[in-house]
């Protein structure tokens, strides 16, 4: 179970989605944050949030069979 922890980012709407074959996650900023994200920081972002999610998603997958 995950631990409660102090908001981060107040304001934003996360919506999250979790289904047997795949999970969704929307994040609203309401006071357009991104609006002047550069090509560089959003490929930046993209990796960041894909290895969190990676680390989230881990115990759910069978690392055993790709050993």
């Amino acid at each position: 179970m995950a631990n409660p922890t102090k908001c981060l980012t107040s304001g934003a709407h996360f919506t999250t989605r979790i289904s047997p074959d795949g999970v969704s996650v929307r994040v609203l900023t309401p006071g357009g944050e991104l609006k002047n994200i550069s090509k560089e920081e959003a490929i930046i972002l993209e990796t960041l949030i894909h290895n969190q999610m990676e680390l989230v998603l881990r115990p759910f997958f069978n690392t055993q069979a790709s050993k």
